[in-house]
């Protein structure tokens, strides 16, 4: 049986860095806030950075972890209105309410800061092989330095992952599905200069072998052609997947199946606003996702003042 609460002025789907951003702000214009989170604490994919975060203004942090541990402080003055471990199971974009555990939650105006997933290759399983396969090198990057190393992806993370390995002195193959690499150009330029790296155009990773250990990796290209690789380990940085299946058939998503927004972060249903990686062109950043949380707040504000 559904049950319902009594309406708020804003409820956010999602308590990552934009939503939390956008709950603060929310508090601090004193409209009716409530955020749903389906993790036991607040920060979204913040655990899934292991590098030092130096990009945000209020300090340098070790790595998300560390940041994740000073946005939960921050947090911590929604007191109820964040709502932990209540995943929301079904929207109604249209009618604007949300529903967890069984009760619908409806608000003025909603606001979606869901982010993005990781993509698994079904082909390679993270930690595979005795961990030979890894989507974050950079938490054991000794395991693979100085080995022969297939790295998967065409994007500015897996080429500055086949450049750092190479320079470390591993042989590195390249693998991308496109026919030319889509990172920055002057990554691209650098990937060019590398001997160790092996550019591979136009292949997929179909198949990994091996035993205890991994030994060896099958390409295919489209036109059905095979090539076997002999290798000691596999990196993969392929994009990320925004976390929009609640939302499908109900707004306007790019083809990469993120909610397309304009300048207000508005999206294509009235009331309803996106902030964060989970916005069609986001820049995938901390700051960034901070920017926007606060934005999205402002434009809650202005759409209900000027409902009727």
């Amino acid at each position: 049986m559904t049950h319902a609460e009594d309406d708020d002025d804003v409820a956010i789907v999602g308590a990552g860095v934009a939503g939390v951003s956008c709950a603060l702000e929310c508090l601090d214009i004193q409209l009716d806030t409530v955020v749903f989170e389906t993790d036991a604490r607040p920060g979204g994919q913040l655990t899934e950075i292991p590098h030092s975060i130096r990009n945000v203004a209020a300090g340098r942090f070790e790595n998300g972890s560390a940041l994740r541990g000073a946005l939960e402080e921050s947090a911590a003055i929604l007191g109820p209105r964040l709502r932990l471990s209540q995943p929301v199971t079904q929207v109604d974009l249209g009618e604007r309410w949300v529903e967890r555990d069984g009760t619908r939650v409806a608000a003025r105006a909603l606001v979606l800061t869901t982010g993005t997933g990781h993509q698994q290759l079904p082909s390679a399983v993270d930690g595979a092989f005795g961990g030979d396969v890894t989507y974050q090198v950079e938490s054991h990057w000794e395991e693979f330095v100085g080995r022969d190393v297939v790295v998967i992806g065409g994007g500015d993370s897996a080429s500055l992952d086949a450049l750092q390995l190479a320079r470390a002195g591993s042989a590195v193959k390249l693998v991308h599905r496109s026919q030319a690499l889509t990172a920055r150009d002057d990554i691209v330029e650098q990937i060019r200069r590398e001997s160790r790296i092996d550019d591979l155009a136009g292949w997929e990773l179909e198949s990994l072998q091996g035993g205890e250990h991994l030994e060896e990796a099958v390409l295919r290209r489209a036109d059905g052609q095979r090539l076997r690789l002999r290798t000691d380990g596999v990196v993969v940085k392929i994009a990320r997947v925004p976390r929009t299946q609640l939302f499908r058939g109900q707004l306007d998503l790019d083809r990469a199946g993120a909610i397309v927004v304009d300048r207000e972060l508005g999206t294509s249903r009235d009331g309803v606003f996106a902030a964060g990686d989970v916005v069609a062109g986001a820049y995938a950043r901390v700051a960034a996702a901070l920017g926007q949380g606060v934005l999205a707040a402002r434009s809650v504000l202005g759409y209900l003042q000027g409902r009727p």
